[in-house]
């Protein structure tokens, strides 16, 4: 029997442990019936309905059951976006070949993907069982936004208006954690670490072959190795586009790298100028001397092995600062450490070498904000200068 909230439209029918919103109206082609886990959930999206078949605003998912055709299930979607989309990143695909494993998304027809669904969508990605972090969560809803953008951009007829993504519309700090969250409350981290010049004098010795006493033998004898650490924290380039730079990339007579960007606009290239300092100018001229090809020896220039090449060299860069003894540090955070050291750089005179600016362009941000978030000045520095 329905529990009749309001005669004209909706009732609301107990169905086993759930409850079934029956509404009824001129506006709508045929009933429309969608089951919901509580009666207060009903009740509640029932008067939204009301409220807006009231105005004469029929939702767009109500007017016509899709047919099978144009109602595909949420992962032949995605299935197809992976196949055709333009410029998909690396990234982009693995993420959403795993999102298609979510059970949300499993059986999950389009029709039924609502801002309801995409907020239910975020609770079980915050649920016990799952209890990704805030930044994990915005990729996954982020990467399901530009599928869905994809999607309407597709179908929607010329002159048309477009549909609205649900996966937009989200309110700013959505993927933060709250009491009503099951899973444990996690934050996103942001990466700070600094080297200090006592362990940046550890690294070194380490990588020049210095043997600790508690050890049996030398951290490296791979002459390759040692150069690969300066380069990275020297220009602050990744990992992935210092191992894949080529000889003839360094131009020894204007002193700079040329460097292909691996965070460009959708995969693309994103090439930028970076100055090699004094420093590094020998040390890069001995190596290339009589050299071509990919300048370091670590990956065989296929992109099958990439990923190999990356993983390998991060854990060596990891066994690099445990036999230092730097604890709790990453090879990223020599990006870090190299924004900053490229902030420090002074002239002789005592002027800063270089505007943000112009170290955006090193680094290759296209926002400034990238700079507050790598530049991770000491507070003792900045004391020192005070005298």
């Amino acid at each position: 029997m329905y529990l009749s909230y309001y005669p004209r439209m909706a009732s609301i029918q107990k169905r086993g442990a759930a409850y079934q919103l029956r509404v009824k109206h001129s506006l709508l082609p045929k009933p429309f019936f969608h089951t919901f886990e509580t009666e207060p959930e009903a009740r509640n999206y029932g008067e939204q309905l009301e409220a807006l078949l009231d105005r004469g605003i029929v939702p767009h998912e109500l007017l016509s059951a899709p047919k099978a055709a144009d109602d595909p299930l949420l992962t032949q979607v995605i299935s197809a976006y992976i196949a055709a989309a333009p410029a998909l990143t690396e990234s982009d695909s693995k993420l959403l070949g795993v999102s298609m494993l979510d059970k949300p998304i499993i059986g999950l027809r389009l029709s039924a993907l609502s801002y309801r669904w995409v907020e239910s969508y975020v609770a079980w990605l915050k649920s016990a069982d799952v209890n990704l972090a805030p930044s994990s969560i915005r990729k996954r809803i982020g990467a399901l936004g530009r599928v869905l953008d994809w999607r309407i951009k597709r179908t929607t007829p010329d002159g048309a208006p477009p549909m609205s993504n649900v996966a937009r519309l989200l309110p700013r700090g959505y993927s933060n954690y709250t009491k009503a969250d099951t899973g444990a409350p996690r934050r996103d981290v942001q990466r700070d670490r600094r080297l200090s010049a006592d362990e940046a004098e550890r690294i070194d010795a380490a990588l020049a072959g210095v043997k600790r006493d508690d050890r049996e033998r030398p951290y490296t004898d791979d002459p390759a190795f040692p150069l690969l650490y300066r380069v990275i924290v020297d220009t602050g380039m990744r990992l992935f586009e210092s191992f894949r730079l080529r000889v003839d990339s360094i131009d020894l007579v204007r002193n700079i790298i040329q460097v292909d960007g691996s965070k460009g606009h959708r995969g693309y290239i994103k090439p930028r100028i970076v100055p090699i300092k004094k420093h590094l100018r020998e040390p890069l001229r001995a190596w290339c001397e009589g050299r071509v090809g990919l300048l370091f020896p670590y990956w065989d220039g296929t992109p099958e092995n990439r990923a190999k090449a990356s993983s390998k060299l991060s854990r060596r860069f990891g066994n690099l600062f445990d036999y230092a003894g730097v604890p709790d540090f990453t090879e990223h955070d020599l990006r870090h450490e190299a924004t900053c050291r490229w902030f420090e750089l002074r002239a002789p005179d005592g002027r800063w070498v270089f505007s943000d600016i112009e170290i955006a362009r090193i680094m290759g941000w296209s926002d400034l904000r990238m700079a507050l978030r790598y530049a991770s000045i000491r507070g003792e520095d900045l004391a020192a200068r005070l005298g």
